[in-house]
């Protein structure tokens, strides 16, 4: 059954796609994939929870309908440098779990990042 749900979800993504930004009603989509309302509620709820599309309320000729939208995939990838924070002692500490305010290892008391961080304030001036 698993894979039979698992093939009626990538149906119903795959028609809720193809809508595009218009949207599928909820109702239209029942239909289309053949299934019984509470067998379709339930591919909707998992396509929800995966992040894969979003239930809205739309009003259309005076109607409130509710369509189910795609979630665009194809979004922006943000790629950050870590070049800059890479040598910060603290990501390759080793007993950094003990480390914190008020306890006998703390940031205002490590050797290691004092060194850095003076190192650091020397070449930025």
């Amino acid at each position: 059954m698993e894979s039979t749900t698992s093939s009626y979800e990538d149906l119903a993504y795959q028609k809720i796609k193809e809508a595009g930004d218009n949207g599928i009603p909820q109702k239209d989509l029942i239909k289309e994939l053949g299934l019984s309302t509470k067998e379709a509620s339930l591919i909707i709820k998992k396509l929800i929870e995966k992040k894969k599309i979003i239930k809205r309320s739309v009003k259309e000729n005076g109607k409130s309908i509710l369509k189910l939208f795609a979630i665009d995939d194809d979004g922006i990838d943000i790629y950050v440098s870590l070049s800059s924070i890479i040598e910060i002692p603290c990501y390759t500490c080793k007993i950094l779990k003990k480390c914190g305010n008020g306890s006998y290892i703390s940031p205002s008391t490590c050797p290691q990042l004092s060194k850095y961080l003076l190192t650091n304030a020397k070449s930025a001036s």
